[in-house]
């Protein structure tokens, strides 16, 4: 499916959050969720209204996703929680959301971002479609990719020194897409490479 065949979808979609369209992106590491988020958004900028990308990478704190919890698995569903607060609640009294952006090199939250309620708003990233998540989403897309080719465009993008980190994060990211059913719960599947 083309990007500009999802944002016929969404644009055929009723607002699921307020006056918002959520549109959820999920997948592996290195699977071109970031790529297709902005496909999506592009396609969607002129029809549809203001259209906003929310990024996974710049919700998680860090490595960890959110610090103090017991592991990985257990972060990506209290970011949901995160997610919810700073962002859903908001759009549905239709007043701003706002979120911190993970500052990676200095390994701390920078500032705020705000987010208005715009008329679709893609979040995409690892846990960005759990099933809580995609219970409100107009559209929800899985992408998929070969495990090797996922860690190849990691360490492409971000650099040989990620190597062992993101390996190990592809193990907590199966783990939690299995116990969520991400990949099975989304309206559409589609391969990233």
């Amino acid at each position: 499916m083309t990007p500009e065949q999802i944002a016929h979808l969404v644009r055929a979609a009723a607002p699921t959050v307020g006056p918002v369209r959520l549109v959820c992106i999920d997948g592996p590491a290195g699977s071109g969720k970031t790529t297709l988020a902005a496909a999506v958004a592009d396609a969607l900028s002129g029809p549809v209204g203001d259209v906003a990308v929310v990024h996974g990478d710049d919700l998680y704190e860090g490595w960890a996703v959110v610090s103090g919890s017991s592991d990985r698995v257990e972060a990506f569903d209290a970011l949901t929680d995160r997610v919810i607060g700073w962002l859903l609640d908001p759009w549905r009294r239709e007043a701003a959301g706002r979120h911190p952006v993970w500052d990676w090199a200095a390994d701390a939250w920078g500032g705020w971002v705000a987010v208005d309620p715009r008329a679709v708003v893609v979040l995409e990233g690892v846990s960005m479609a759990s099933r809580r998540l995609r219970e409100h989403a107009a559209l929800s897309v899985w992408v998929e990719v070969d495990p090797a080719l996922g860690v190849e465009r990691v360490v492409q993008r971000d650099g040989e020194g990620l190597r062992a980190e993101i390996e190990r994060w592809q193990l907590d990211e199966a783990r939690w897409h299995a116990l969520d059913g991400t990949r099975k719960g989304a309206d559409l599947r589609m391969r990233g490479d």
